[in-house]
């Protein structure tokens, strides 16, 4: 009764009520991000996968806002916290197709959260994620990365995106990597912030 009310003056007051990311932490334990999943797996195939261990209130699979591409992965998001702990335990490390897919908890989108994007460039031509992954995981956990790669050709641009579980473990990657040359490369790789536009939108005079 006393959070409808909070929310009620919220709206009135033309407050945005916070989203599921921003709610208490026992609100947070139904949401799950799933990730490094195969290219061709739709998000009603994640959704009936995932309904297999309770009941699922939403579940989205991110795409690439361009070519609609899947980037790999999603969020799904129980009902019951009981039936989001089930399936970490149950799907996590799950085999599909060539992947194996990670499920944990989707953290909140905090301060410290945000900004754990990096850009890196000046990757190796035969550098494939996997090997991505190996040269940044000693710097922090790794949410997702990718490399982006020729529509056509089918072989890496030598550009890559690393996000990490924090923005303390993205910092540190910068200055332990950029600048470096990877092993069996020959130029130094550049590693950065990706472009975040909320933070470009900070950056601009008004």
């Amino acid at each position: 009764m006393m959070q409808n009310g909070i929310a009620d003056v919220l709206a009135a007051t033309g407050v945005n009520i916070p989203s599921q990311a921003d709610l208490d932490e026992g609100d947070r334990k139904t949401n799950l991000i799933v990730n490094y999943l195969p290219q061709t797996m739709t998000q009603e195939e994640i959704r009936s996968l995932f309904s297999s261990i309770g009941e699922v209130e939403s579940c989205k699979l991110i795409r690439d806002k361009v070519t609609g591409q899947s980037l790999g992965y999603g969020f799904v998001n129980y009902h019951r916290q009981e039936d989001a702990s089930k399936a970490i335990q149950t799907l996590n490390g799950l085999r599909l197709q060539n992947k194996t897919i990670k499920v944990s908890y989707a953290r909140p989108s905090s301060e410290a959260i945000k900004g754990a994007n990096l850009y890196v460039s000046g990757l190796p031509k035969h550098m494939a994620q996997p090997d991505l992954e190996r040269l940044f995981s000693s710097c922090g956990n790794i949410i997702t990365s990718r490399i982006l790669c020729d529509n056509i050709t089918g072989l890496s641009k030598g550009v890559g995106f690393i996000r990490f579980d924090q923005r303390i473990e993205a910092e540190r990657a910068i200055q332990k990597l950029n600048g470096t040359i990877p092993e069996g490369a020959t130029e130094p790789i550049t590693v950065k912030f990706a472009n975040n536009p909320s933070n470009n939108a900070k950056a601009i005079p008004h």
